[in-house]
């Protein structure tokens, strides 16, 4: 590959997500290039530049963005999302930004104007639908092995109790979260996969529980949505149980599909009376396939899997699932 059809990137944050997945998958990524990092304080921001392979550690955003990086992924909490995306669009940059997309469905419609109106890509960091996994059920289902939808059935239930000095502390606190828990957190990965599956959907009921944790935001909610069909998705996201569960499940009139883990290799199908078991292994970083997507889109021209268009209609049934 030639240097020049090389995508060069910028990393703004350089927290938990950061260090685990995004730095590396911005490094490994075929055609890309992780050439600069700007984080709130300098010297973490330097001691994060060399623990990652990170050439150059920036002073001021101002200052990343007037590098010659090409793009900017945007890896901090969500309050602080459209700020940055703004500024990095406004500069010229293509931007792939953390999910939720934004704090709210207005700062949404002005990024992806401002997106427009700059002629740049603009991606939303809902990386499971570049999981192999989740490409083959969107093929099974557009092969027809459902037949007519009728039900789906979405579990996410964990524990997550953050100390006052946790640095994850802002996932419960509503004004940097996105205005919800587990919903805002864990919930809009797979409400996103429900659209990317099964296209757009709207919110029938929601009720909200502060069943064991005390902080600002639910510990714990149960949501029902309808598809276009009208058939109802059942939906239940929680950090108020030590068990774990993870299952995405879709029944329609010929068939079904369950993914439980959804995140785990298991994926049944079901046709009739007819069952199938595959194994399809996620990806060994689970930002990886994301970020190449992002980065082949801007090269081709096209765009990502998620775009701002699928990141807003995410983050509209979250704004209507917070409100209640």
């Amino acid at each position: 590959m030639k240097a020049e059809s090389f995508l060069r990137w910028g990393l703004v944050g350089c927290g938990d997500l950061a260090g685990k997945r995004v730095a590396a998958a911005l490094r490994e990524a075929a055609g890309s290039r992780l050439s600069g990092v700007w984080g709130r304080r300098i010297e973490p921001t330097r001691q994060f530049a060399q623990q990652h392979q990170i050439p150059e550690a920036h002073e001021t955003l101002a200052d990343l963005l007037r590098s010659e990086v090409a793009a900017i992924y945007v890896c901090t909490p969500p309050d602080s999302h459209a700020h940055y995306t703004l500024a990095a669009i406004r500069a010229g940059k293509h931007v792939l930004v953390e999910k939720p997309m934004a704090a709210s469905v207005h700062e949404c419609e002005q990024m992806i104007e401002a997106a427009r109106s700059q002629g740049v890509t603009l991606g939303v960091a809902y990386y499971r639908r570049a999981y192999p996994k989740m490409k083959r059920i969107k093929q099974l289902i557009a092969e027809g092995v459902l037949g007519v939808p009728v039900w789906v059935n979405i579990v996410m239930h964990s524990w997550f109790s953050p100390s006052a000095d946790d640095p994850k502390r802002w996932r419960v606190e509503k004004a940097a979260s996105g205005g919800g828990g587990a919903v805002a957190d864990i919930g809009v990965h797979r409400l996103d996969l429900l659209d990317y599956w099964m296209g757009a959907s709207k919110v029938a009921h929601c009720r909200h529980q502060h069943l064991l944790h005390h902080y600002e935001v639910e510990d714990g909610s149960s949501i029902v949505l309808e598809l276009a069909n009208g058939a109802p998705v059942h939906a239940y996201f929680s950090w108020n149980t030590k068990t774990w569960m993870d299952r995405f499940e879709i029944a329609g009139s010929e068939g079904k599909l369950i993914a439980d883990p959804l995140d785990g290799p298991p994926l049944t199908v079901i046709r009739g009376k007819d069952r199938e078991e595959l194994q399809i292994a996620p990806p060994a970083n689970a930002h990886l396939p994301c970020v190449q997507d992002f980065v082949n889109a801007v090269i081709e021209k096209r765009p990502p899997l998620c775009d701002g268009e699928a990141g807003l209609r995410t983050s509209r049934l979250l704004e209507q699932i917070v409100r209640g």
